[in-house]
């Protein structure tokens, strides 16, 4: 009852619209999900996120479950969630995306949902990793293991906006180290990005797993940035 009094002064607002949501947990109304630019790449052997893969890693499968653009609801919920902190919207993405995946027969035997992880000092600055929120979600809608502990970022990188696409590849080389790689041997991983935009810094993450002995990658982002 108290919740009910307290929503009708405090109603829950959607990160993205801005609007009272109908359900006052929701971080992302019933609209936005609606309305938001699915690519359904998940579905498809084929994809333009294996394209800008190609070449730089191996890895078994990738996706992005909408389009990135400026300005749109995708775009709002994005700066929610990096720049507000507003981890709700990570969750929620996460558990939209899961859900899909849950019904998807190649991503069903996943061993580990991992966040692509961000630098000690700017995790620390940013006071969280946007990524991590999103992962966790999926991992639970997969019944399967989240891992942020054993893979790090061992150099803050300089900004990519600036960049060529060679040099954002260079730029973003042997940037991460896994711990105990013993782990994932044999075994199927899902790295989990918020968008994808050359895909350079993901395909580095990638290819440290692609050292280890049979172990399988596969690579998610909630947008493509387009």
């Amino acid at each position: 009852m108290l919740k009910e009094i307290i929503s009708l002064f405090y109603p829950q607002i959607c990160a993205g619209c801005r609007k009272p949501v109908h359900k006052s947990h929701w971080a992302i109304c019933l609209n936005c999900r609606i309305k938001m630019p699915r690519t359904k790449f998940q579905v498809f052997d084929e994809n333009p996120v294996l394209k800008l893969l190609e070449g730089k890693c191996d890895v078994k499968h990738a996706f992005a479950f909408y389009y990135f653009k400026t300005d749109n609801t995708v775009q709002d919920l994005m700066h929610a969630l990096k720049y507000k902190g507003v981890i709700k919207v990570g969750e929620e993405f996460g558990q939209i995306v899961g859900q899909h995946l849950s019904r998807n027969k190649r991503y069903k035997t996943i061993d580990y949902v991992i966040p692509l992880p961000l630098h000690i000092s700017k995790q620390r600055l940013r006071g969280f990793n946007q990524c991590d929120s999103i992962a966790q979600s999926i991992a639970l809608k997969l019944n399967t293991k989240f891992e942020n502990n054993l893979v790090k970022r061992i150099t803050s990188n300089e900004s990519q906006t600036t960049k060529t696409h060679f040099e954002r590849h260079e730029n973003v080389d042997k940037i991460f180290k896994i711990k105990n790689s013993e782990i994932f041997k044999n075994k199927s991983i899902l790295l989990i990005d918020d968008v994808i935009t050359t895909g350079s810094t993901l395909s580095s993450l990638a290819k440290e797993f692609n050292d280890i002995p049979n172990c399988r990658v596969y690579v998610g982002t909630i947008a493509m940035a387009s």
